[in-house]
């Protein structure tokens, strides 16, 4: 009689375990893949005319169903008439209006100098680049911290806008 109460005990025991460790609430929704796309290696490029003003790269790419968006993995941008090469950790890319938000790690390389952040959004309309969050901008004779930057890449200014700290090397 033991035995058979100990096998019961243990057979419920296994399946408690079982539920538990199954269990997953990480607050993120998915979708079922009927619904939605992905692929690895997506290249998109934007063309004005024959001249290509910029190039999205990225390992992977979620496309939900209904969305004119694109959930980004491990991506680089570049655009060329500006020599600016954008990476970043993951971000999503909306088709419609063409802003890219850019989540962490962010590395830009700016002719040479460095940026980097940790959420930036990108607008392909108005050629404007822009973050809230604390930056960092190096380059070889400065060095630059504040919170907050737009950029407009059309004439390649930069303004930083709280907490601003330079350092200039000779």
């Amino acid at each position: 009689m033991r035995s058979k109460f100990f096998v019961v005990l243990l057979t419920i025991l296994a399946v408690g375990i079982l539920i538990v460790l199954s269990y997953r609430e990480n607050g993120i929704k998915t979708y079922p893949s009927y619904k939605t796309s992905s692929m690895r290696g997506f290249h998109l490029t934007y063309k004005d005319g024959n001249k290509i003003k910029w190039e999205l790269i990225s390992e992977n790419a979620t496309f939900p169903e209904g969305n004119r968006e694109v959930i980004l993995k491990d991506l680089t941008m570049k655009i060329y008439e500006y020599k600016i090469a954008l990476t970043g950790g993951s971000g999503t890319y909306n088709i419609q209006d063409k802003n890219l938000i850019i989540n962490r790690p962010i590395k830009i390389d700016i002719d040479g100098n460095k940026l980097t952040t940790d959420s930036l959004t990108w607008n392909g309309d108005e050629e404007l680049i822009s973050t809230k969050d604390a930056i960092k901008f190096e380059g070889k004779n400065f060095l630059i911290e504040g919170i907050g930057l737009i950029a407009k890449t059309e004439n390649q200014q930069i303004k930083i806008l709280e907490n601003v700290k330079g350092i200039f090397y000779r």
